[in-house]
């Protein structure tokens, strides 16, 4: 009323607007602009929620979709579903359209129908939505959908007898809003009816899961029990899950920032790889070895001998990390011996080198020099020059280190010949060698 009044009060409003323009500051009208603006984009699109705002689900105002009995029939449950599909089409549009406060609000109010349809349906309605929210930075909304899951939940919890069939959908649901614990106690849940049906298959999946969770939260040390557990049941029945391993898993796992995925039929060797992983992970080189060791028995049962140097190089990693070092240095030894015969030169070649840097720390030449120039016949072998010429500047490094100038100079010269054949490194090299030469002649 207060604006008809004050427009019916400005009969000339241009003559009125031009005597503003001369008699107020620019930085007021353009302050008054700006408010307009405001005030014409609060009207166009609602504002979103606050911390004060009342909770979306639990608006009571009539609604004129809503059914008058809570006992719906099939007919109307399929006009009900219809009707909810569209506002969930019309929530999406308006997101797309950069309204999201807007797209929320139909939402919500799908969601507080949704609520007709069965726990199934409203929670499937929530685990969706959710997940636009999470995707959006939508924290508040999250909130309240990740409260309304937990309070469907408790009532579930309460019914005699449980409904163990909401358990998957409450997983999955507490997933996609990257709520962990209710997750992982969901999973928990399930894990538990899987052991007293003796659901050998079903454990596995489930602590497989978990597992993942754990990983995807960075939980290392949460995660490591569980894949002992899955390990050890996985080896007490490997016929099992061999036989098995192509059975779907419909279980799901998101972590901090990750989609949720579906999670694969677990197997020995990436059970090992994962308990590996995470006492790497968690600092606890020891437990690690022991997981990489069961692994290598694994690969040579599998006649996979492929796999096994790279594992011999981490566990001789592990051992120098301990400061094992003649254990360390016996692993990468191994490493090279199986890596040869299967032509496996990559590998190798690590292996050496990281051998010769053990030595080459405790300043043992001999041992140093023997191993580079083992890596200079496998390079050659290999045909790959480019390792040549790092084993000739490592050969060159130790002799320097020795003082050994002269055959320093001939390791040098020679990875300058590759290099200048590969077009890379020639002013490196070019370098390493004048700088020997001063050496020389200061010492001549």
């Amino acid at each position: 009323m207060q604006n008809l009044m004050f427009r019916e009060g400005m009969p000339n409003r241009g003559n009125q607007i031009l005597r503003m323009r001369s008699s107020v500051p620019i930085g007021c009208l353009l302050f008054l602009w700006l408010c307009a603006g405001s005030i014409a984009s609060a009207q166009t699109n609602p504002p979103g929620l606050d911390q004060f705002s009342p909770n979306p689900l639990e608006i009571t105002t009539p609604d004129p979709l809503a059914p008058a009995n809570e006992s719906l029939s099939s007919t109307q449950r399929d006009e009900l579903t219809a009707a909810l599909e569209e506002l969930n089409l019309e929530a999406l549009a308006k997101l797309e359209a950069g309204d999201g406060a807007g797209a929320f609000e139909i939402w919500f109010r799908e969601l507080r129908l949704r609520r007709y349809l069965g726990p199934a349906a409203e929670i499937a309605a929530l685990s969706r939505v959710g997940s636009v929210a999470w995707s959006n930075g939508k924290n508040l909304e999250l909130q309240l959908i990740t409260k309304r899951l937990q309070a469907i939940q408790k009532q579930v919890k309460s019914q005699v007898p449980l409904n163990t069939e909401l358990l998957p959908a409450f997983a999955a649901a507490f997933q996609q809003v990257r709520a962990k614990g209710p997750t992982v106690e969901v999973y928990q849940e399930i894990l538990e009816n899987a052991r007293q049906n003796q659901d050998i298959l079903a454990q596995g999946q489930i602590l497989k899961a978990i597992g993942l969770i754990h990983i995807n939260w960075l939980s290392y040390d949460k995660a490591a029990p569980v894949y002992e557990e899955l390990a050890t049941l996985i080896q007490e029945n490997r016929a099992l899950f061999a036989a098995n391993s192509a059975v779907q898993n419909s279980a799901v796992v998101a972590g901090n920032g990750a989609p949720p995925q579906p999670v694969t039929p677990p197997t020995e060797v990436e059970t090992l790889r994962q308990l590996a992983y995470v006492y790497q992970q968690s600092k606890q080189p020891l437990k690690a070895i022991a997981a990489r060791e069961k692994l290598a028995s694994v690969y040579l049962n599998l006649q996979n001998p492929s796999a096994i140097p790279p594992l011999k190089i981490a566990i001789a990693s592990d051992y120098q990390t301990i400061g094992q070092i003649n254990l360390a240095a016996q692993y990468y030894q191994e490493a090279y011996n199986l890596a040869v015969p299967i032509q496996q030169y990559a590998q190798a070649s690590e292996a050496l080198d990281k051998l010769a840097l053990l030595y080459r720390a405790q300043k043992q030449w001999e041992p140093t020099l023997r191993i580079y120039q083992m890596q200079l016949l496998l390079e050659e072998r290999a045909y790959n020059f480019y390792g040549l010429m790092s084993a000739y500047d490592n050969l060159g490094q130790v002799y320097q280190e020795m003082k050994a100038y002269d055959k320093a100079l001939e390791s040098y010269q020679k990875g300058l010949d590759v290099a200048k054949k590969l077009g890379h490194r020639q002013e490196y090299f070019a370098k390493k060698i004048q700088k020997v030469n001063k050496q020389l002649q200061r010492t001549s």
